[in-house]
């Protein structure tokens, strides 16, 4: 990925007929499909989907480039872009108001970069492109709906440094091992969403569980924020090592399974195309590729007594974050139990019966190879791909 925009290819030659520009888009070297996405967001979990969002894109047609721009302001956001090697070029943008300094100006059209990051005009290449992607075109709610999703795939040059540190840290290279994440109120910049937490105790259970029962071993995802565990053997912390994202990338992409909270990290196994377990979901969003997904959602009890989980809960309309949150502000008498220990444990003896085949550290996922449609049909047709456990 360069610093830099390349012009199409059909531009940098010196005479090409205006028909090239209509004729046999995405089928020929010579007319590749363009794509250039503007991504606001920064989120952990969110700038993944987007980024295997138009990964997944591109790969519908035989030929294309993608071009992104994105806020290049978190520790992980190059990183995140450098699991997807279907991008040509990505370009950080720094340098613009934070939100709450936007929030008070009429217009912000004028100074943000982001504005104007693609201006041009008819006669330049660079303001050139068959689809122009903005963020909300691309998240997890579409994700689904594209045929054949590309797998994120760490980059060749840093595979056997990441192999080697990932052993340093005491995991055994020869014996399987699940990944997993939770979010808690320890994470002090994420106080607001005490809704999307976990119960680190059953996190703790479920730890002990995997190694002393299922025979495997874990590799605890997150920040350095999180609640520390004690140290035993088969169970490494890799949240205790501060901007470790492409070490907990790399050790997502060879688990036997994942398990995790709703929260960013998730992302990585959909977008590893490992089997994943979401767990204390709160809100109706599935995951996408092909490998088996399950969720439990957390438990909530309405004010005349009703208790609701998974799709009951989803249909009730209260398995959405800002919904139930704003009813708990409002005073309501809603109560939301989190997953326990033993039903943390009924996912992981699922999530480790599906996959029998994984005895050691799981190969990487393989891209389509197959024929591709070379068209696009947007909106995507969506469908409910929400695969709900019962424990």
């Amino acid at each position: 990925m360069t610093a830099a925009l390349m012009a199409p290819r059909f531009f940098r030659k010196q005479d090409v007929s205006s028909n090239l520009l209509y004729r046999d888009v995405g089928r020929t070297p010579e007319r590749p499909f363009i794509i250039k996405a503007m991504l606001k967001e920064t989120s952990l979990g969110d700038l993944m989907s987007q980024v295997a969002c138009l990964a997944s894109i591109k790969s519908q047609f035989d030929h294309a480039e993608l071009h992104i721009r994105y806020r290049d302001i978190r520790p992980y956001s190059r990183e995140v872009m450098a699991l997807a090697p279907e991008i040509d070029t990505a370009v950080g943008i720094r340098g613009h108001l934070p939100v709450w300094a936007r929030l008070g100006l009429p217009d912000t059209r004028l100074w943000h970069p982001m504005a104007r990051a693609m201006d041009g005009n008819k006669g330049s290449w660079s303001s050139f492109c068959d689809l122009c992607v903005s963020d909300w075109m691309v998240n997890i709610r579409w994700l689904h709906a594209i045929p054949n999703s590309v797998p994120f795939r760490i980059p060749s040059h840093m595979t056997d440094e990441l192999m080697s540190e990932l052993v340093q840290t005491g995991l055994d290279p020869d014996k399987w091992f699940a990944v997993i994440h939770y979010r808690a109120s320890s994470y002090l910049s994420k106080r607001s969403g005490q809704l999307r937490n976990g119960d680190p105790s059953a996190y703790r259970s479920l730890i002990d569980h995997i190694i002393n029962r299922l025979g495997g071993q874990v590799v605890l995802l997150g920040h350095p924020e999180l609640e520390s565990f004690p140290a035993q053997e088969g169970f490494v912390d890799l949240s205790r090592k501060p901007n470790s994202f492409m070490l907990q990338a790399f050790a997502t992409s060879g688990a036997r399974f994942m398990m995790a909270g709703p929260s960013g990290p998730i992302g990585l196994g959909w977008g590893f195309h490992i089997p994943t377990g979401l767990v204390d979901a709160s809100d109706g969003v599935g995951g996408y590729g092909p490998a088996d997904q399950v969720i439990l959602t957390h438990e909530v009890t309405t004010p005349d007594g009703r208790c609701m989980r998974n799709m009951e809960l989803f249909e009730s309309g209260l398995l959405d974050y800002p919904v139930l949150r704003d009813k708990i502000r409002a005073g309501e008498a809603y109560q939301v139990r989190k997953n326990s220990a033993s039903e943390l444990a009924a996912v992981a003896d699922h999530m480790h019966k599906i996959c029998p085949d994984i005895d050691g550290w799981r190969p990487p996922a393989q891209a389509y190879d197959g024929p591709r449609p070379n068209h696009l049909i947007w909106p995507p047709q969506t469908v409910q791909n929400l695969n709900y456990i019962d424990v």
